[in-house]
């Protein structure tokens, strides 16, 4: 196939995603009722799919089974014209399941994965990718990969890498390769583990991108909830506030906002303007069922304004 017009590719985890939404307030311990949702998600595939959205044409790395899930997620991946030639398939394996549990309020309250099949998208798979990662403008990694392939994405030909840290646990597999990412997307729990500091005040989040940014991050992201979210680079920082709303799922809205980073980078957008853009996709997201909204464009992110957005609760259950 012709590499010549992929923009962005996305490396990492493609999962099917099971999320559990109770009827009411969830009683640890016991059976609760509810309505469970099966979807295609995964941060790597979430955020190529949120590009394809975004009219980016966009290419997956990723490891599948050859079982019922991985059939689901190329059959997803094709019906939205993410390229996938280059990701391994892993015979005999099952591939990769994320279940979330949320609580009455749309947040997640307990999630469980298994990613083990990403083990496969080793240094060496990337090597023979290399002729079409150096097509790409901008990659996109999370860090369910192993910090060996990691390395390998930061060495390779696009010098433009965003890093999605997935949580804090993840942090530890790219934390020494920090400052060899072009940019990188966090939440305050990934943003403090990685400054190794806490981070309560302005001032914090001051200091935080300074210790990053004087690590060699070029750009920096941290989402703050309904605080908004914070952007830094050399000689700039601010703030953009949340936008209002009534959740519906929170699963996959960091995607969003990161899928938006990569579209504003694309176009040469300043960071404010970014940040803002990538706000309403997060919104957008965050009232969606799935983990990817069915909504996403470009016209219905624009249209996502400053007033009180309410989510539909009784919709999870229908």
């Amino acid at each position: 196939m012709n590499n010549q017009n992929i923009r962005a590719v996305a490396v990492g985890a493609a999962n099917i995603d099971v999320n559990g939404f109770p009827g009411q307030p969830l009683v640890m311990r016991d059976s609760n009722p509810g309505h469970i949702r099966t979807c295609p998600g995964g941060v790597a595939r979430n955020i190529a799919e949120n590009l394809a959205r975004l009219g980016v044409p966009v290419a997956l790395i990723t490891a599948l089974g050859d079982d019922a899930g991985g059939a689901s997620l190329r059959a997803s991946c094709r019906e939205l014209g993410i390229r996938l030639d280059r990701s391994v398939e892993v015979p005999g394996h099952p591939s990769s399941t994320y279940m979330a549990i949320m609580d009455e309020e749309g947040d997640m309250a307990l999630g469980l994965s298994d990613m083990r099949i990403l083990d496969h998208v080793t240094p060496e798979h990337l090597e023979s990718c290399a002729p079409l990662l150096s097509e790409a403008d901008v990659v996109a990694a999370d860090a369910c990969l192993t910090t060996e392939t990691l390395e390998r994405l930061v060495n390779g030909p696009c010098a433009k890498v965003f890093i999605d840290p997935v949580s804090i646990g993840k942090c530890r597999r790219m934390e020494r390769l920090l400052g060899r990412f072009y940019c990188v997307k966090m939440n305050r729990m990934e943003a403090a583990y990685l400054a190794g500091m806490t981070i309560e005040t302005g001032g914090d989040l001051d200091e935080t991108a300074r210790r990053m940014l004087a690590s060699g991050v070029k750009k920096l992201y941290i989402t703050l909830g309904a605080e908004g979210v914070f952007f830094a680079e050399e000689g700039n920082s601010g703030r953009v506030p949340a936008i209002p709303l009534l959740p519906v799922n929170a699963t996959g809205a960091g995607d969003a906002f990161t899928a938006a980073a990569v579209y504003g980078e694309l176009h040469g957008w300043t960071m404010e303007r970014t940040a803002r853009f990538a706000v309403k996709a997060s919104a957008l997201t965050l009232l969606s069922r799935d983990t990817v909204s069915e909504r996403m464009s470009m016209a219905a992110v624009e249209a996502v304004g400053g007033a009180a957005l309410p989510g539909d609760k009784g919709e999870r259950f229908s």
